[in-house]
């Protein structure tokens, strides 16, 4: 055997090793991600409800196609540290609009105490709509107030809202005034101490700065929630390394509900990244509180031009769509 041969044969060797690497590299990545993808299909689809209504909002005539039409979501804050949503009240409520023409999400936060008509109970706080009905009421309820269809609905509980924003890495906000920070320590009996201006918070923080509306109201309260997601919505377009995906799905479940499909949350991924601009709605109200009880009543022209608004950016003004219901 030639030094000639050994040469090549050494050569082959080196040729294979190299092969045998690549092919690991590439296919570890590949295995992670599958794994990742059957897991969260997993997690997903047990954290799947149902709407009696069925797939379609009945202010559609028309199933929302997310791939191509514009659509919105409801999210659903409640008060539950113990994982049951049953008799829960909704400790926020955030109405999303996906207008993928323009590229544009919009958000509107509907104050807790909001004196709406509640179908089958009449008019009462929009927070017992979830008390007595669920999620089922909480979007009649919403679709009624709004005049718009409430395509699908997210719900998750403290500890989800905790989870993904420590998973996220923290989120960026700016508190511009001191007695909100006061507040806030307050309200936590000292254990989360903020600062004024922009800081990165973790999910206790951000939880605390969500929940607090002692120290204003509660419109300045839904604006507190409206820039947590923001800022979220703006890590996750950043958020590139997979690695904590997997302990977010595990700490998430049992703590999150929603009517969508996996396949329909991964429609979402490629919208989310190509958002050019993030707008925020509010409505106005004033303090009623005919006996015992506190309300917020809202001023009827301000909503009307918010549900206009809304309407325009899912493309449903009437006379201009034929799919909307009114």
């Amino acid at each position: 055997m030639g030094p000639r041969f050994r040469r090549r044969k050494k050569k082959r060797r080196v040729i294979r090793f190299l092969f045998i690497m690549l092919f690991v590299i590439l296919l570890v990545p590949v295995s992670y991600a599958g794994y990742l993808y059957t897991k969260a299909s997993e997690v997903t689809d047990n954290a799947q409800v149902s709407l009696d209504r069925g797939e379609k909002s009945d202010k559609r005539k028309e199933t929302v196609n997310p791939k191509k039409d514009n659509f919105s979501m409801l999210f659903v804050g409640i008060d539950s540290r113990d994982g049951k949503a049953n008799g829960a009240l909704s400790d926020a409520l955030i109405v999303a609009t996906f207008n993928k023409t323009d590229e544009t999400l919009t958000m509107l936060s509907i104050p807790r105490d909001s004196y709406v008509n509640i179908p089958g109970y009449g008019m009462d706080k929009i927070t017992h709509a979830h008390l007595r009905g669920g999620m089922e009421l909480t979007v009649q309820t919403t679709e009624e107030l709004l005049d718009i269809p409430v395509d699908y609905v997210v719900r998750g509980n403290f500890q989800a809202f905790k989870t993904a924003i420590n998973e996220l890495g923290g989120v960026k906000v700016d508190i511009e005034d001191q007695y909100v920070v006061d507040q806030i320590a307050k309200d936590t009996n000292g254990k989360v101490v903020l600062n004024t201006g922009d800081q990165t918070l973790n999910g206790e923080e951000a939880l605390a700065f969500a929940r607090t509306r002692k120290a204003d109201s509660d419109f300045k309260r839904g604006e507190r929630q409206m820039q947590i997601i923001q800022s979220s919505i703006n890590k996750m377009k950043s958020f590139s390394s997979v690695s904590k995906y997997d302990d977010l799905l595990d700490s998430l479940e049992g703590n999150f509900s929603l009517n969508l499909s996996f396949n329909e949350v991964l429609s979402y991924v490629p919208y989310l990244t190509n958002i050019k601009e993030m707008n925020k709605l509010q409505l106005e109200g004033y303090d009623y509180q005919p006996g015992s009880t506190y309300y917020l009543q809202l001023d009827e022209q301000k909503l009307n031009e918010v549900r206009s608004q809304l309407k325009k950016e899912l493309g449903l003004e009437e006379g201009t769509d034929s799919q909307f219901t009114s």
